[in-house]
């Protein structure tokens, strides 16, 4: 009988240990693989909802891109006004949408909406380039 005890308790340590070395090997690669930090010393905020990588604006991901890929000074230009193209699109799609879902949506519906987004606001400090949300749709004509 202690044998078959003995034999449980080394197999759960086993596989305890087992579970400690995928963890800890799991932790090494995500660190790893992490994204370094910016090589100007400053800290890039939370991913932002629709902003591009990380959140960063247009400007300064055409200047990390000049740097990183030589980008002559017309190539930069070019460039940033693709991607301020590309998030004003970007913007307009989503109160486009928003706009869409608002007007399916009861009056109580669309609080909760409302709620649901300052908090998600709250959460990223207030950023996310989403702005104030957008005004109600016109009241629904009744129809007889």
């Amino acid at each position: 009988m202690k044998r078959v005890i003995r034999m449980k308790m080394f197999r759960a340590a086993a596989v305890l240990l087992c579970s400690a070395g995928l963890v800890v090997s799991a932790a090494v690669a995500q660190q790893d693989s992490a994204p370094p930090p910016p090589p100007d010393g400053q800290q890039q905020g939370p991913p932002m909802a629709m902003g591009g990588r990380r959140g960063m604006a247009p400007e300064r991901r055409a200047e990390m891109m000049q740097r990183r890929l030589g980008l002559n000074a017309d190539q930069t230009t070019q460039i940033k006004a693709i991607m301020v193209d590309g998030q004003a699109k970007m913007k307009a799609l989503h109160q486009d949408q928003m706009a869409k879902i608002r007007a399916i949506l009861t009056p109580e519906q669309v609080k909760k909406l409302d709620a649901m987004q300052a908090r998600m606001r709250g959460r990223r400090g207030g950023m996310g380039g989403d702005g104030p949300p957008p005004p109600p749709p016109p009241a629904a004509v009744p129809q007889s």
